[in-house]
């Protein structure tokens, strides 16, 4: 039994008659009466007795609407509301991103979004360090990256590069590294999970084992632990360079140059719902913003 037909059928019953159901449905009349008799011979049963002016229903046709009507309307029902869905933004968005993307910039991102759409509500979760495995319940992932994304039936779209330095306390800097092949060697500060850090040369590019007995996961507890002269430490440029202007960090100037990290966000179907896409078209919009602190 075809739901569209049990659908025709309850329709027509509701509407009197098979032109009149036509009429609401917009089918021709001769594609009404063709599908309700299909709906009885897939039942092996005569539901109704068609006259020119009138419907009767059979003690089956009475059984049949008396079961499938509450039915029916409540499925669509169900269906209305699910189309409200594609129509206005509204359910709940979860999203990752990493603690130490621009967090006053990410909160205004944020905020605008929900002040735009009153019917989203937000589920905002931060890691620290190498991101956490994909999570089929969360929409976006915001990434960061300094090596390309494994492969995966996942879809991931490249957002904005982060330049990257090398940094050392200012009272240590005689003593910082100077080739890539001493970096090795160098007491390093790190990020959990991280083993290499990856340089451009003009032709090649260099992955440098790092090793060190301070691992952090927050960028600033990183940054304050190479001022007092921990470690070589990798960091975002626009982080560091407020700390150089004060004489407080120095940058250390190799053969190559750190790999920019990616943000990259990543989520699981191309067809995203009307509250995601919509998130990520205000996240897009506004790049310049982060640009503007790079």
């Amino acid at each position: 039994m075809e739901l569209d037909n049990l659908n025709l059928f309850i329709e027509t019953i509701n509407q009197g008659s098979i032109t009149k159901a036509a009429e609401k449905l917009g089918k021709p009349k001769s594609t009404v009466s063709r599908q309700l008799t299909a709906l009885e011979t897939s039942l092996g049963v005569k539901l109704m007795e068609r006259t020119t002016r009138k419907l009767h229903l059979t003690e089956a046709g009475e059984a049949l609407y008396a079961r499938s009507a509450p039915f029916i309307e409540e499925l669509n029902d169900i269906g209305q509301e699910i189309n409200a869905f594609a129509l206005e933004p509204k359910g709940q968005l979860s999203i990752l991103w990493p603690q130490e993307l621009f967090t006053q910039t990410m909160s205004e991102l944020i905020s605008e979004f929900l002040n735009e759409y009153p019917k989203v509500s937000f589920c905002g979760t931060q890691y620290n360090g190498v991101a956490p495995k994909l999570n089929p319940q969360i929409d976006l992932h915001f990434v960061l990256h300094q090596h390309p994304l494994p492969d995966s039936d996942w879809i991931a779209q490249s957002l904005m590069s982060i330049p990257q330095g090398l940094y050392i306390a200012a009272h240590c800097a005689n003593k910082a590294p100077k080739h890539l092949t001493e970096v090795s060697d160098f007491p390093c500060i790190l990020q959990g999970g991280e083993h290499q850090w990856l340089f451009r040369r003009e032709r090649s590019l260099d992955a440098i084992e790092v090793s060190g007995r301070l691992t952090l996961n927050s960028p600033d507890m990183r940054l304050q632990a190479a001022i007092r002269g921990l470690g070589l430490v990798r960091l975002p440029v626009y982080l560091a360079e407020p700390y150089i202007r004060r004489g407080a960090l120095a940058a250390v100037a190799l053969e190559g140059k750190p790999v920019a990290e990616e943000l990259s966000v990543i989520y699981k179907s191309r067809h995203l719902p009307l509250k995601t896409r919509l998130f990520l078209e205000h996240f897009q919009g506004h790049l310049g913003r982060l640009y503007s602190q790079i």
